[in-house]
């Protein structure tokens, strides 16, 4: 059956979303930087399976183009969303790693409950990672954590750097700091031996976006503003994998790197700190992934990777409301 105008309109609109979603994905090459729009990649998808439902209800041959898309970009699609299945590699010689932004324990009281704290800590006893990434940690909130004795903590800074931490049941032979130059973010690192083997864990927090979303797309001068803002962020975070790089140059040990992003699997940033790595999430992780909400968008912007080195036997997701930040964790193995 033959188009009406407002179908050919519409169709005009479903191929210029698809396009832009593929560009978005890395799917295709774009001669654009996309820096903003790349953490909004999901809610793209989401219209392009509205425009798929629609020609599907209306039996019009415009629905195979959502599948030609999903045909090219096939190999990001599992970045953005995984189904459940069964993992062939397993091991008994695993050790489970967990990463957890925790805004400082409640410190501000951002959120109306009582002794967060205590409930993160009962969270942690009863999932029983062996290594915890803390990022925005704090000693003054922190709870006391009795089942890790090793442990390493970012130096105390003068200049307000946020704190973070690494947590270990297994004992840390060499640790590092990472100073983000003109940033109150940083990393380190911590050299973990299990059953005699050593791996160096990273623990990353890149620089933060601390943008106000409520009135910045409203006018044209704010939406201007935020991509000025992004594009600095950005290339701050650029700056900081560098230094990171620099420092493994002389790691001799297979990496483990926790990361808060501050961005998303489909960045620059992303794709430069993931070379020649693997993602937890898109190894054994089901769903959305989400580790952060934004005004009720899922979003996915903290990552464990990891060296090829390791397999993963397991990853998972977590839905508590203890921060602003979702923990997620993987089980590894030793190749």
């Amino acid at each position: 059956m033959k188009l009406n105008f407002l179908q050919k309109l519409i169709l005009l609109i479903n191929i210029l979303l698809l396009i832009f979603q593929l560009m978005l994905m890395g799917s295709i090459p774009s001669l654009f930087e996309f820096s903003i729009m790349n953490l909004f990649v999901p809610i793209i998808v989401l219209i392009n399976i509205g425009f798929f439902i629609y020609w599907l209800l209306r039996s019009k041959w415009v629905f195979l183009l959502f599948m030609l898309s999903f045909l090219i970009g096939y190999g990001e699609w599992g970045l953005l969303y995984q189904f459940p299945r069964t993992l062939i590699h397993k091991s008994t010689n695993t050790f489970k790693v967990m990463t957890y932004n925790v805004r400082l324990f409640n410190k501000f009281d951002w959120i109306k409950e009582a002794n967060v704290s205590k409930e993160i800590e009962r969270f942690i006893s009863q999932e029983q990672p062996d290594i915890i990434c803390f990022q925005e940690y704090s000693k003054s909130e922190a709870p006391t954590l009795s089942s890790y004795p090793y442990s390493y903590i970012q130096p105390i800074q003068a200049n307000g750097k946020s704190e973070i931490a690494i947590f270990s049941k297994f004992p840390i032979t060499n640790s590092g700091y990472i100073n983000f130059e003109n940033s109150t973010n940083s990393g380190i690192f911590s050299d973990i031996e299990h059953r005699g083997k050593i791996a160096r864990v990273y623990n990353l927090h890149l620089e933060s976006l601390r943008i106000n979303f409520k009135d910045t797309l409203v006018t044209q001068a704010n939406s201007d503003g935020l991509q000025l803002k992004f594009n600095q962020v950005f290339k701050k975070q650029l700056e900081q994998i560098k230094q990171f790089e620099e420092v493994d140059l002389s790691n001799k040990y297979p990496l483990i790197i926790c990361t808060d992003l501050n961005n998303s699997q489909f960045s620059s940033i992303y794709r430069t700190l993931k070379k020649g790595r693997l993602d937890t999430f898109k190894q054994a992780g089901t769903g959305l992934g989400t580790t952060f909400q934004f005004s009720f968008f899922p979003l996915r912007i903290d990552f464990i990777l990891i060296d090829p080195t390791f397999k993963v036997n397991n990853f998972k997701s977590y839905d508590v409301n203890l921060s602003d930040h979702l923990p997620i964790m993987t089980t590894l193995a030793w190749d």
